[in-house]
């Protein structure tokens, strides 16, 4: 299995919105991949959030990277102060 994690730095009351995004557009997404197993995201509630997805294969996780990509620079791009912070690797 694989594993990824993408964090984010947002401001404190774009929190909802972010997700709204993350639970509502994202995840849909990824979950039909091939290879997905698991998806969580967490708010902290401070401006900062993140997601945790898990997949059968470092591919599908590749693959869901891209897809992310497109989710932030068609929904987030004016919300996110930096682009997202990734750590993935094998679990």
């Amino acid at each position: 299995m694989y594993g990824i994690i993408r964090s984010y730095k947002y401001d404190k009351a774009d929190g909802p919105a972010v997700t709204k995004i993350a639970r509502e557009v994202f995840a849909p997404i990824v979950e039909a991949e091939e290879g997905f197993i698991e998806f969580h995201w967490i708010d902290s509630g401070d401006g900062e959030g993140a997601s945790m997805a898990i997949f059968a294969t470092k591919e599908a996780a590749d693959a869901s990277t891209f897809l992310a990509g497109g989710v932030v620079h068609d929904t987030l791009k004016d919300i996110l102060k930096t682009p997202p912070h990734i750590v993935e690797g094998e679990l």
